[in-house]
C-alpha cells in the first residue's frame, strides 16, 4: 500500500514538472531574483505607494461610469486593493525593463500622447468668426447637395437605323416638331424629380451631374454620354449646391474644426520633438537625404 502511495506521489510530481505554467512561474521568479541581485538599488526607489483622496475619487468615478452606481464600502476596498496590486506590478515591470521593445506598449503610449493632444484641442473654443472662416474655406464638407428635375431619352445603338448619329438626328428632328419621343427600353426612369447630384452620378456614372449643371432649362440637350450609353436630356429645375448659414451647421463645423486643429497640433508637436533627436536610418535602399536628419 505504501509503495503505491509513493508511486502516486511520484506521478503527480512528474506531471507538475511537465506543467508549462509551472515552468513560466519558475523562470519568472528566477529572472526576478537575478535582476534584483544584479541591480540591488532598483528596489530602493519608488517604494511608497500613496492612494490619496484624488485617486480614490478617480477610482470611484470610473466604477460609476461602468456600473451607473456608487461602489459599496466592500467594493471600494476591492477597487483600491486592485489599484495597489496593479501599481506594484506596473512599477516592477518598468524596473525590470519589461516595457522595452514591446510594440503593444509602444503603440499604447503613442495613442495616449495623441489622446492628450486631442484633449488639449477640445479645451479651445473658437469664435463664430473663426468657424465662419473655416466654413468658407472648406465648403465641400458642408454644402447642400445640388438637385435636378429632368427627363431623359435613352438612345441605344442600332446599326440597322444608321448608327447612333443618325438615330440622334431623327430624334432631334421629331423633338423640334413637338412630337412625343420614347427612348429605347431600359431600366432607367424617363423622369427624375429633385434628385441629388450624388444620386445622378450613382445611376448614370461619375461626372454626369456636372454635365447637367451646364445645361439651360427647358431645352433638349445635345447628346450626353454616360456609363450607360447616350442620352438627350431636358432640365426642368435645377437647385445648385450652396453653403448653408453657419447657424444651421455649427455643430458639424465645430467638430471638423477641432479635427483639423488636432491634426495641426499633432504635426507641430511632432516637429518640435523631432528637433530634439538625431535620426539615423541605416538602409541601403534609402539615399542619405532619406535616411537621416
Amino acid at each position: 500500500m505504501e509503495a503505491r502511495s509513493h508511486v502516486w506521489q511520484w506521478e503527480i510530481a512528474v506531471k507538475l514538472l511537465k506543467d508549462p505554467f509551472l515552468h513560466f512561474v519558475v523562470i519568472g521568479a528566477l529572472l526576478f531574483v537575478t535582476y534584483l541581485w544584479v541591480n540591488p538599488a532598483s528596489m530602493a526607489d519608488h517604494r511608497e505607494i500613496v492612494v490619496d483622496a484624488g485617486r480614490i475619487e478617480q477610482l470611484i468615478a470610473r466604477f460609476e461610469r461602468t456600473w451607473n452606481r456608487a461602489p459599496s464600502d466592500e467594493e471600494l476596498k476591492g477597487i483600491i486593493d486592485n489599484f495597489i496590486v496593479e501599481e506594484i506590478l506596473y512599477r516592477q515591470a518598468l524596473t525590470m525593463g519589461l516595457d522595452n521593445n514591446d510594440s503593444v506598449i509602444r503603440r499604447r503610449l503613442r495613442q495616449k500622447l495623441e489622446f492628450l493632444t486631442m484633449e488639449a484641442t477640445s479645451l479651445e473654443e473658437p469664435s463664430d468668426t473663426e468657424l465662419q472662416q473655416y466654413l468658407e474655406q472648406n465648403p465641400e464638407q458642408f454644402q447642400t447637395a445640388a438637385r435636378f428635375s429632368f427627363e431623359q431619352i435613352y438612345i441605344k445603338i442600332d446599326q440597322s437605323k444608321g448608327g447612333i448619329k443618325a438615330q440622334v438626328e431623327i430624334i432631334q428632328e421629331r423633338l423640334r416638331k413637338g412630337e412625343q419621343v420614347a427612348g429605347a427600353r431600359s431600366l432607367i426612369p424617363e423622369r427624375f424629380e429633385q434628385v441629388t447630384d450624388f444620386e445622378v452620378d450613382r445611376i448614370f456614372g461619375n461626372g454626369f451631374a456636372k454635365s447637367l449643371e451646364k445645361l439651360p432649362l427647358d431645352q433638349w440637350s445635345e447628346p450626353l454620354t454616360s456609363g450607360l450609353g447616350t442620352h438627350l436630356v431636358r432640365i426642368s429645375a435645377y437647385q445648385p449646391a450652396e453653403i448653408p448659414p453657419l447657424v444651421s451647421v455649427q455643430k458639424e463645423v465645430l467638430r471638423e474644426w477641432r479635427n483639423t486643429r488636432n491634426q495641426q497640433m499633432k504635426a507641430q508637436l511632432l516637429e518640435q520633438l523631432r528637433a530634439n533627436y538625431t535620426i539615423v536610418i541605416e538602409s541601403e535602399r534609402l539615399s542619405p537625404q532619406q535616411g537621416g536628419s
